[in-house]
């Protein structure tokens, strides 16, 4: 830390040339280290005697030699009792300085540097000889300055938010002089309280503070002290439609719940209306929050639509705004990444919006949701109902005030879910959806025509999103024969479905296995799909019907994409196509040598890609279809089903101009143009047997 140092002795030596006088000078010096002084004598007898050479200036090559080599000498003997002795010093080696002209004595220097903080009068040296000159000077003898220690004996804040912590500062290094303590965070307390070595704060809060110690000896500490507190009391809202549970967390457990509306005691409440239900929360400590509950029949957000949340600091802050100086507000978002686990993460990092005049700001989260949402791609021949998981996540949104510099422990937490979707321009502000549409008509995740022609190899998706509460439910096929009969068979469910989790029911000819339930009887005409309770009891969605297209169409192509909504929807185009390669490539010419090779060329291939290109055409469509093709234009995923009908083709629509509807048509059509991935390499789809290009179109 800054001011403290090493103890370090600098020693010049310039012995005289007279032989007596040099005699005299080098006779006996002595070095006090680590307490004890050691002597060394000039003579011939070596380290047992402690007795260095101290040559004779005229026997040396070069004539300012004989000082640096009788110092060497010298150092060689220190050197060695530090050795022997383990002493914390380490001694430098011999450095030659200039001749000094006037004199035409040699001269030279050394150190020794202590390795540890050692007594101040350590490192101390002492010449026998007290003639003029003595021919040993100090040149720097630097004491010891040891550094400050302390500690800090700290009681923490206990509840979170409440300045009840408190620290003393001791001295500990054993120096008994005054000491000077200056706080960081307040540097209008006084340097010092009276004690030399202790000082006492309390009213501390939780955090770090940084106490700046500095001694008489210049040297000083930067001691943090750390001020915990029990973890911000908090409570997690966990709601279905009907339901609601408290999850505390922070503070001391255990906690007491307090219900206004009927003086329940618990955390969990069931069999409730629609409406606003408020519970005081109070942990061991006393600290309380009143946690509003907002019960409604469908709580979730469409991820491509704005996320906002609304926070207030409320009338008695309008009235006096001085009661939170400099308010502002904090938001968190916290998401189950993986769906299921019960572990949520933030993402993002923390944000601050100040308040506005009126003590209210809005936050908006919607990107960070959507960054981990996909969606679901069921396989083109999948039979079996499963849960869309890509498609939502749960989240919640932590907020808090912030003012006097620290957050506020009224902090409350809403769990919602996040769809991979959204509503248009106008209804996402209308809100219609919400108040009535979804309750209502209990809608599949599409916008394609509640009555729909298919084929009989055409797959077909419905998305369900669960809501009401029904923990359990079943996908309901009514089957209409040519002969008027009818036949309903469930196909698939869930027993521990939870509200607003999405499932994928495969409802397509060929995953109902329709033509093994027809068998040689009548045939299929059409067929509903809608969702019930297990028993049947309750309808849970609207019908949707699928009517069996009986003609040929040889060069059908179905298209699978991303509903706004967010399901997934099959786009049947049964015109004839051209399937075009957008080339692009870059060249540069060659460099032609005299004896250049004409085979060669004169042009060198850099790269190519080519992008192929499906232009679709519709055939005939209703208008209740094109109107519903909007929603194809604009996905975000489209997919094209192989010739093979193994697997799907990812690409996109190309943006342009496409007809919706035209008035002067008898017969609607449509046609668009479908970019695949492009290809720097060619290689057609391979299987079990030779590849012969049997199918003409081949994409």
């Amino acid at each position: 830390m800054p001011g403290e140092h090493l103890a370090k002795l600098t020693i010049r030596v310039s012995f005289s040339r007279a032989d007596e006088v040099r005699a005299a000078q080098s006779e006996e010096v002595r070095f006090r280290l680590a307490g004890t002084w050691f002597t060394y004598r000039r003579g011939g007898n070596g380290p047992l005697a402690n007795e260095f050479v101290v040559p004779d200036p005229d026997d040396d090559d070069g004539r300012e030699d004989y000082v640096k080599n009788a110092v060497t000498n010298l150092v060689g003997l220190i050197k060695n009792t530090v050795q022997q002795r383990n002493l914390p010093y380490l001694v430098s080696e011999v450095r030659a300085l200039p001749l000094d002209f006037a004199t035409q004595q040699g001269v030279a220097e050394f150190d020794i540097s202590a390795l540890e903080y050692v007594k101040s009068y350590d490192l101390s040296f002492f010449c026998r000889y007290t003639g003029t000159p003595s021919g040993w000077t100090v040149i720097a003898n630097q004491a010891t300055v040891p550094p400050v220690t302390a500690v800090a004996i700290i009681r923490d804040a206990l509840a979170f938010g409440t300045a009840t912590g408190s620290a003393d500062v001791y001295i500990t290094d054993g120096d008994a002089q005054p000491h000077t303590f200056v706080w960081a965070d307040d540097l209008s307390l006084p340097a010092n309280q009276g004690p030399a070595t202790l000082y006492q704060r309390d009213k501390l809060k939780a955090g770090t503070y940084r106490c700046t110690i500095t001694a008489t000896s210049g040297a000083s500490l930067v001691l943090p002290v750390v001020v915990k507190s029990d973890a911000r009391f908090e409570v997690a809202v966990n709601t279905t439609a009907t339901t609601a549970q408290l999850v505390p967390s922070g503070g001391l457990a255990p906690y007491a719940f307090l219900w206004e509306d009927d003086g329940s005691t618990g955390p969990g409440r069931t069999g409730l209306a629609t409406g606003t239900y408020k519970c005081r929360v109070q942990d061991a400590r006393g600290t309380t929050l009143d946690v509003v509950v907002v019960l409604s029949p469908f709580h979730f957000y469409f991820g491509r639509n704005p996320i906002t949340l609304a926070v207030d600091a409320g009338d008695d802050y309008r009235a006096d705004p001085t009661t939170k100086p400099d308010l502002s507000f904090l938001c968190e978002v916290w998401l189950e990444k993986e769906y299921g686990s019960n572990v949520f993460e933030q993402v993002g990092t923390t944000v601050e919006q100040p308040a506005d005049r009126d003590g209210r700001s809005v936050f908006q989260v919607e990107a960070l949701l959507v960054a981990f949402l996909d969606y679901h791609v069921p396989a083109p021949a999948s039979t079996a109902v499963e849960r869309a998981a890509p498609l939502f996540r749960r989240f919640f949104l932590k907020h808090a005030e912030f003012f006097g510099g620290v957050a506020v422990p009224a902090v409350t937490l809403e769990r919602s879910y996040v769809l991979l979707g959204g509503l248009g321009f106008y209804e996402n502000r209308a809100r219609t959806w919400f108040t009535a549409y979804q309750a209502q008509v209990k809608p599949f995740l599409t916008w394609e025509p509640p009555v729909k022609a298919v084929l009989r190899d055409q797959p077909e998706f419905l998305y369900f999103m669960v809501t009401g509460g029904a923990p359990a439910f079943r996908c309901q096929v009514r089957v209409h024969f040519s002969d008027g009969t009818e036949q309903l068979v469930a196909h698939g469910g869930a027993d521990d479905a939870l509200d607003f989790e999405v499932y994928c029911l495969p409802v397509g000819y060929a995953a109902l296995r329709l033509a093994e339930l027809a068998g040689a009887g009548p045939a299929v005409l059409w067929w509903e799909v809608f969702v019930t309770s297990p028993d049947r009891a309750t309808v849970l969605s609207e019908t949707r019907r699928f009517e069996l297209d009986a003609r040929t169409f040889p060069k059908r192509r179905y298209f699978l994409f991303a509903t706004s909504l967010g399901g997934m929807a099959t786009y049947a185009a049964t015109g004839e196509a051209q399937l075009d390669g957008e080339t692009t490539g870059q060249e540069a010419a060659l460099t032609l040598a005299p004896d250049y090779d004409p085979l060669a060329g004169d042009t060198a291939v850099q790269g190519r890609v080519l992008r192929p290109v499906v232009k679709a055409a519709s055939g005939p469509r209703t208008r209740a279809q094109m109107l519903a093709s909007q929603d194809l234009l604009l996905s975000k995923r489209v997919l094209l089903l192989s010739h093979d009908g193994q697997r799907w083709q990812p690409g996109y629509i190309k943006a342009k101009t496409s007809s919706l509807f035209d008035e002067s048509k008898a017969v609607q059509t449509q046609e668009f143009e479908f970019y695949l991935p492009a290809e720097r390499l060619y290689t057609p789809a391979l299987g079990p047997a030779q590849v012969t290009y049997a199918t003409i179109f081949q994409p």
